[in-house]
């Protein structure tokens, strides 16, 4: 009897039109964590941040638009990738974490849940589609492949829709030079099951949470600015200390993850990681690396697009593999046999990666 496996079998994504660019924070106030406005200029303020990040510009949501309508976008595409019909979708898990978010509000609207809101949307009337969402910070949407897997393998079923979605802009302080990190947009796979005679699908995977010391690096907390309602929240980061646990902990999980599932780096085709900023990223993949005794990666190994995507959190995994799984990012390439590694790092603070074999 052949063993039963979950593979990826469609992709979508979506990204919205609407691009900010650096010059777009020229005219903004800029505010210390005491309410003191910061020294620098604001030119001199988005020179700084772009050096360190390599980000240049993000994309942000339309302002008709709420978190469900990105995620349906994401999903409807997956499920056209591959002629799906929605009715024979068996779970929707959506990774998201902060709900439907009008224009010109902060506040997330977060009953029903959002994988409830796209099933409607979708327009799946099936009432043992079963949907529901995945707090867990940008790691979420890799938690919820490790979940998707799990459903099918043991509870039964087919097909599966994993959604990442995000818009972060709407709960990002505009007086807190973070805002300019922060980016929205939605992936999705389509997940099915079947026996093993194709290829491996979704392998080995590995998450952890750390809470003792750092359960506060992302957190909610008050504008900077002095004169915001302090009873509006936006989403706050030590980001010095973030960049640390990301660097040391990250590595070290992927390293792991690989001696068990018995692989090493060069058995990986490609790593795609939450894409939060080019300088950390490199990092990772460095001391990855030296971990097994080299100091250098293929070209095409690391695939960066936050330079002109922003940091869209837990969306920036399954936008980067519809995007280079559809050809439209010149120089990187997969194909049916692959193996790639999907990391991510956030909130909690946590850590989840997973081995898929396409």
């Amino acid at each position: 009897m052949m063993k039963k496996v979950v593979r990826i079998a469609g992709t979508g994504s979506y990204l919205p039109e609407r691009v900010v660019p650096n010059e777009a924070f020229l005219n903004h106030r800029f505010f210390q964590p005491d309410g003191t406005p910061v020294t620098d200029d604001s030119e001199t303020i988005i020179r700084k941040f772009s050096k360190i990040t390599g980000i240049r510009e993000r994309r942000w949501i339309e302002p008709q638009h709420v978190t469900s309508d990105l995620g349906f976008f994401a999903a409807k595409r997956a499920l056209e990738s591959v002629g799906a019909d929605p009715e024979s979708v068996d779970i929707i898990i959506c990774a998201q974490n902060f709900g439907d978010i009008a224009e010109g509000t902060n506040r997330g609207d977060l009953i029903p849940s959002v994988a409830s809101r796209i099933k409607q949307k979708l327009g799946i009337r099936n009432p043992f589609c079963v949907a529901w969402d995945i707090n867990f910070g940008c790691p979420a949407w890799i938690l919820g492949l490790i979940q998707a897997r799990n459903w099918l393998l043991t509870e039964g079923g087919t097909r599966a829709l994993v959604i990442g979605v995000e818009t972060l802009s709407r709960v990002s302080d505009p007086h807190d030079r973070d805002v300019m990190i922060f980016a929205d947009g939605a992936g999705a796979v389509l997940l099915e099951s079947g026996d093993e005679s194709g290829s491996s699908g979704l392998m080995n995977h590995l998450t952890r949470t750390d809470t003792e010391i750092h359960n506060r690096l992302l957190k909610m907390g008050r504008s900077y600015g002095p004169d915001e309602p302090s009873e509006n929240l936006y989403v706050k980061m030590d980001g010095h200390r973030l960049y640390e646990y990301a660097i040391e902990t990250v590595p070290e999980s992927l390293a792991a993850l690989l001696r068990k599932a018995n692989l090493q780096p060069s058995d990986i085709r490609m790593l795609l990681i939450h894409q939060a900023n080019t300088k950390m990223l490199e990092s990772i993949t460095r001391r990855l690396f030296r971990q097994f005794g080299d100091e250098t990666w293929p070209d095409d190994f690391l695939p960066l697009i936050v330079s002109w995507m922003g940091n869209n959190a837990v969306a920036s995994v399954p936008v980067l593999l519809d995007r280079i799984l559809r050809g439209e990012e010149p120089g990187y390439s997969l194909k049916k046999g692959d193996k790639i590694l999907l990391a991510a790092v956030g909130s909690g603070m946590s850590v989840s990666a997973m081995i898929a074999e396409l």
